[in-house]
């Protein structure tokens, strides 16, 4: 008995890279005065920022959107599975209207941080998937983008 397989049906996938991402986020009003965006708001950016993403790479996001303990003020967790960093760096720079990133150590923890004039950011690589994502789900499910 003869097999033919078409193994040229079957894509190659390409291996994805991936970081965990902290975003704290502000716009200003017309006085000048800033506030934190609220949670329906930041929906939107971050659908806006996972598209802008997309346009150079191959990007999967992962978010949710967390309350903060003291302040009525939110920030966001995520989850990118990427290829290509510097467009990763280039694109969350821009978002925020920063573009120094720094790296930081706090404990034995090390990450990357960018602050801009809308927001701050930390970047770190994720060592265990299941608890960072167990980490970000804590108060809200998580939302995946393709």
């Amino acid at each position: 008995m003869n097999q033919n397989h078409n193994t040229h049906l079957i894509s190659s996938r390409k291996e994805l890279k991936q970081k965990g991402v902290m975003i704290r986020k502000w716009d200003y009003y017309e006085n000048g005065e800033y506030y934190n965006p609220s949670m329906k708001n930041l929906n939107k950016q971050i659908k806006t920022l996972h598209s802008k993403l997309k346009k150079n790479d191959t990007v999967y996001t992962e978010y949710s959107i967390e309350k903060d303990r003291n302040d009525n003020k939110y920030h966001i967790h995520l989850i990118l599975n990427y290829t290509n960093e510097q467009n990763l760096y280039d694109t969350l720079s821009n978002y925020i209207g920063g573009s120094d990133w720094k790296k930081r150590e706090i404990g034995l923890g090390t990450f990357n941080e960018c602050n801009g004039r809308y927001g701050m950011i930390h970047t770190e690589e994720i060592i265990d998937e299941y608890l960072y994502r167990r980490y970000i789900n804590k108060t809200n499910q998580s939302i995946n983008l393709v």
